[in-house]
């Protein structure tokens, strides 16, 4: 990470009629709309007004949680936003979110999942971090609109749910994404009293270091910033918690901190106890703000490497009430994965077992970015994602699916084109 993204009763009508004739018209709309979803997808001329975008053929709420009983979702990283705001006005930058947002009506999905803090930054107006350079260009520059003020407007126009997707811990990853001086991960990072401890550098990149209360509390607090000043349905992490690959050098002086004033845990349960409690204060936080709003959790479908390399226990957050409200595990493989631990249905029956408390919905991370891909376990049949939407749905805990990323959903290749129909048609089915 990663924090996402029609059912046409007159279509399914339609099918019940037989007929040559009606087949044939049937599959010449169908490859028409194929078109129109992908050519949408793809951004277009980035110009197109919303009203000018191909028709929908249902509403959004026939699409909704409410109606539909299944979370529909798809991930909108800084990845997919940033070509839709850097040099773009504010009238640029909605129009071509309305599109977007539309194909997602159109796809059948009924929620979006907006990046809004990739690297201790922010795509909206924040007294904590300062602007993000996927919108300016530069850190710190001076945003002309709010994109996610456009982006909460824009969902709940079409009915749809959107989520603020946050990245807790990370600063920086490389040089090209290096904080301004305002970033107040910069500035415990130039302090010499807090170099190498409440901000951590690995390899090229700066990560916050989660056993400091002082940390814990900015993040909380931008957590509550979000929640109070815009109307999101719900806040968003992934899986990117302790930086994967670090040594006891990391949080030394936090951790001899910790035993000196009479801690008794390992390093690891240290660790885990860190995110545990960030994660309960989040959750805490949100419902104190707003009962409507919720929060959840992408973690790495790998549960080992959450435990042990993430030091993020989501058995615990899966059996216990308090931590999250979903859990959406990324399980990036497919039906033909030479391992046959990490094969599609094994995961999502792992899950499925892991779900002990009955308040904690279970969504699937599904890897559209990954489709016709064989070393991942993915086949050239084009039905891949619809298949593994229909083997969840048999799952007891199961509550929907989330697709990463949008901009995946239009890559070029036939087996991308059949990969979407299927789904699309199945979503039409539900």
């Amino acid at each position: 990470m990663g924090k996402k993204i029609t059912p046409k009763k007159q279509a399914r009508g339609q099918r019940r009629g037989g007929g040559q004739g009606l087949a044939l018209l049937i599959a010449l709309v169908m490859v028409g709309a194929t078109f129109m979803l992908m050519r949408g997808l793809s951004g277009g001329d980035g110009k197109k007004s919303a009203s000018s975008a191909a028709p929908s053929v249902v509403t959004a709420e026939e699409n909704s949680v409410k109606n539909t009983g299944e979370y529909r979702a798809v991930w909108f990283s800084y990845l997919d936003l940033q070509d839709r705001l850097q040099g773009k006005t504010e009238m640029e930058f909605t129009n071509s979110i309305n599109s977007a947002f539309d194909n997602c009506v159109n796809m059948g999905l009924n929620t979006v999942i907006v990046q809004v803090r990739p690297f201790s930054d922010a795509l909206y107006r924040s007294q904590l971090f300062p602007s993000s350079q996927y919108i300016t260009g530069k850190q710190g520059d001076h945003m002309a609109f709010d994109p996610l003020a456009v982006m909460v407007q824009s969902a709940h126009d079409r009915g749809l749910t959107i989520e603020a997707w946050v990245n807790p811990y990370r600063i920086s990853s490389t040089e090209g994404t290096a904080p301004c001086t305002e970033n107040p991960g910069y500035k415990w990072f130039a302090d010499e009293q807090t170099k190498n401890d409440w901000v951590v550098q690995v390899g090229e990149g700066l990560y916050y270091n989660p056993a400091i209360p002082e940390v814990q509390q900015l993040i909380v607090d931008g957590v509550a910033e979000i929640v109070k000043n815009y109307q999101v349905d719900g806040i968003h992490f992934d899986d990117y918690f302790y930086p994967s690959g670090i040594d006891d050098s990391f949080d030394a002086a936090a951790y001899s901190r910790y035993t000196a004033a009479g801690g008794t845990l390992a390093r690891g349960d240290f660790r885990r106890q860190n995110v545990d409690t960030l994660v309960k204060q989040v959750y805490q936080t949100v419902h104190s703000l707003r009962s409507d709003c919720t929060f959840g959790i992408s973690p790495q479908g790998n549960v080992n490497n959450c435990y042990d390399s993430m030091y993020s226990d989501v058995k615990t957050w899966c059996a216990q009430k308090g931590y999250i409200d979903y859990i959406a595990p990324q399980i990036y493989w497919g039906y033909e994965h030479p391992l046959p631990s990490a094969r599609f249905d094994v995961k999502i029956s792992e899950w499925n077992a892991y779900m002990k408390e009955p308040s904690v919905k279970l969504y699937i991370g599904l890897a559209a970015y990954r489709v016709g891909d064989s070393e991942s376990g993915f086949t050239q049949n084009g039905d891949d994602l619809a298949r593994m939407v229909k083997d969840s749905r048999t799952k007891t805990s199961y509550s929907g699916f989330i697709l990463f990323r949008y901009d995946n959903l239009a890559q070029s290749g036939e087996v991308v084109g059949k990969e979407m129909l299927n789904l699309q048609e199945l979503l039409q089915d539900k």
